[in-house]
């Protein structure tokens, strides 16, 4: 829907995030919902990664995601296709890039968007990390 959105929406900012690719893959690996309202309920796995698998993703067939190496993949493939989208309206979006392992985020949030870098935290940083098999960080 990206070309959608860009269509449809005049002057839109869009923001991509980044961070270490392993640890991403980590994070969505272990961040779960016990909830039964989930949009992805056909899935056993009730991780982020596990809804990404199910969902049919430009760029992420169903079944696909199952590794970091899979993952990686997508998300360049996702960032080139938002990078074309916003360079074919030259003016009229926006893109803003940010490492929110940067230390300096918080800084640069607030200089994108005028939000004061106090309000920007981080959330999911249990340390359960490393419970993700050894064979899916390839």
């Amino acid at each position: 829907y990206l070309h959608e959105i860009m269509a449809g929406v005049p002057s839109a900012t869009f923001v991509l995030t980044f961070r270490n690719m392993t640890k991403w893959y980590m994070s969505m690996s272990n961040w779960w919902t016990d909830s039964k309202e989930v949009p992805f309920n056909s899935t056993k796995d009730n991780t982020m990664r596990g809804r990404f698998e199910v969902a049919n993703i430009t760029g992420l067939p169903v079944g696909v995601g199952r590794n970091v190496s899979e993952f990686s993949h997508f998300y360049c493939e996702y960032v080139k296709r938002v990078r074309e989208e916003v360079a074919k309206y030259p003016g009229r979006h926006e893109l803003i890039e940010i490492d929110i392992e940067d230390p300096t985020v918080g800084r640069q949030i607030e200089e994108a968007f005028g939000v004061n870098r106090t309000c920007w935290g981080h959330s999911n940083t249990g340390n359960h990390n490393d419970a993700v098999p050894a064979d899916e960080l390839q």
